[in-house]
């Protein structure tokens, strides 16, 4: 947590002051710290995942809905990453934009499972 918050404040304190001076380069820095937080943070989410499939592959039927979640989770992550971009760069349309986007292909991923939802009710049903 200590290497996250030197990261995060050393950051802030390099885009304050860029932001007067070259704006670009303070978007640049942005990102480039935004990298560096999730390079940090990646095996700790690589062990989460690693955990979730070995759960998961105790019960078969159970692993092909797991590998949908932790695809839909890696979406929501990425998009609300390019969100908060465009959001702190004064595009607020585009980032409505991303945001509605990305909702949709969530829609969309999510409707074989819909749809084995339903067909496991109306099975209970009859």
């Amino acid at each position: 947590m200590i290497k996250i918050v030197t990261i995060v404040l050393i950051s802030i304190v390099l885009v304050i002051f860029l932001r007067d001076v070259n704006k670009e380069f303070a978007f640049f820095v942005t990102i480039a710290a935004s990298i560096l937080l999730f390079s940090v943070v990646i095996s700790e989410f690589y062990d989460v995942i690693s955990s979730i499939f070995l759960i998961s592959e105790g019960i078969g039927s159970i692993n092909s809905y797991v590998k949908l979640m932790i695809k839909i989770l890696v979406l929501v992550l990425l998009s609300q990453f390019v969100i908060d971009l465009c959001r702190d760069n004064g595009e607020n349309a585009l980032a409505s934009q991303t945001e509605l986007a990305s909702k949709i292909i969530i829609l969309v991923m999510i409707m074989p499972l819909f749809n084995s939802v339903l067909n496991i009710i109306t099975g209970l049903l009859k």
